[in-house]
């Protein structure tokens, strides 16, 4: 008995992935009109699937699925996937009175961006440690990690969970009265994000104003090194209350927080001050003594010349490195020498605060 011959169109196309469902909305993906377009050439097949976030959990699960079943359709050898997001109108058609671009934020009082010229200099250490330091002295804190490249905040903060969706708004993490949401989060150990310009910038606002982040005096935001996409997104879609500029003494990294500094002068984001990491090293069995491995002054001299408070100065302490890569951040020993200079900041940073209008 002969077997009729399927001619491939997109019905056959839709057919195949009826029965793939979105985790979130437990619907077809069909039924949710996630299918944007179905693309037909000899044996292949290109889809593009509107996700309903830039930042959905699910995105890498779902393009895999998608990507199975259509390679089981007869006749399909070759089978692409697109990723894409859904605009806010096709948002709204999916849940009704769809959260507004900004909604995750409206209860957000404070926003203090963490910034640096260049990589390496520990910015992702003083981000955690200052959340964390913040959340202890009682404040209600989130922290999100902007840098969609090298996500690290996760690690640092030792999670691997992975949030979940609630009617188009994501659910931050929790650890150590922190909320916190990044894109390691996402992607998965190990998993590389691979983004261009275009979603870093997307991602960035959906993780402002589609996370669920609730009543916060303070978002600590994580930003990447230098002035490129995700400082410029951060900086022109949200009221940032201030920016900490991480820097190290070495006269090439100075250089560089110039131009981070002009980068938010320019955008009228206010720089509550400098801190100045990997300062000095405390010589063992001395209690004043102490080596200067990257140099002197540095800090000093960048706030003196933007006239800008230096909030703090880190030593070289190991137990700053074991805690970020134990997961278990070094302010948490409150009695250690550390935690008492992050706390210092934190005050240095909440006075500043204060006397802001």
């Amino acid at each position: 008995m002969m077997t009729e011959k399927v001619t491939l169109n997109a019905d056959v196309v839709l057919d195949a992935l009826k029965d793939i469902r979105d985790r979130e909305l437990e619907k077809s993906i069909v039924e949710l009109g996630m299918i944007q377009q179905v693309e037909l050439a000899d044996k292949a097949v290109r889809v593009t699937v509107a996700v309903t976030m830039a930042g959905c959990p699910y995105r890498d699960e779902l393009k895999e699925e998608v990507r199975a079943a259509l390679l089981k359709i007869p006749g399909i050898d070759v089978a692409k996937v697109i990723i894409t997001t859904m605009t806010s109108e096709q948002r709204a058609r999916i849940f009704g009175n769809a959260p507004s671009e900004m909604e995750g934020m409206k209860d957000v009082k404070n926003v203090v961006a963490v910034a640096s010229g260049k990589g390496g200099v520990g910015k992702s250490t003083v981000s955690v440690n200052l959340a964390v330091t913040l959340a202890a002295k009682g404040f209600k804190t989130g922290i999100l990690d902007a840098d969609m490249h090298g996500p690290d905040i996760p690690m640092m903060m030792g999670t691997a969970e992975r949030p979940l969706g609630s009617r188009g708004m994501l659910l931050p993490l929790e650890r150590y009265g922190v909320k916190l949401m990044s894109t390691a989060t996402l992607a998965g150990d190990g998993t590389p994000v691979i983004w261009r310009g275009p979603l870093i910038n997307k991602a960035i606002k959906e993780f402002l104003g589609h996370v669920d982040w609730g009543e916060l005096d303070y978002l600590v935001v994580d930003l990447p090194p230098g002035t490129g996409d995700a400082p410029l997104t951060v900086a022109s879609t949200i009221r940032i209350k201030g920016v900490i500029v991480v820097t190290t003494p070495q006269k090439v990294a100075l250089e560089d927080v110039r131009r981070s500094i002009a980068l938010f002068k320019t955008h009228d984001v206010p720089v509550a001050g400098i801190v100045e990491n990997m300062s000095y090293l405390k010589l063992p069995g001395s209690d004043n003594e102490i080596l200067e491995i990257f140099g002197s002054g540095g800090g000093e001299k960048i706030a003196k010349a933007f006239r800008l408070p230096l909030l703090g100065k880190i030593p070289l302490d190991p137990s700053i490195r074991e805690g970020g890569d134990s997961g278990r951040p070094v302010t948490l020993d409150r009695d250690s020498e550390a935690a008492r200079v992050f706390d210092k900041i934190t005050e240095n940073f909440l006075e500043w605060a204060d006397r802001q209008h």
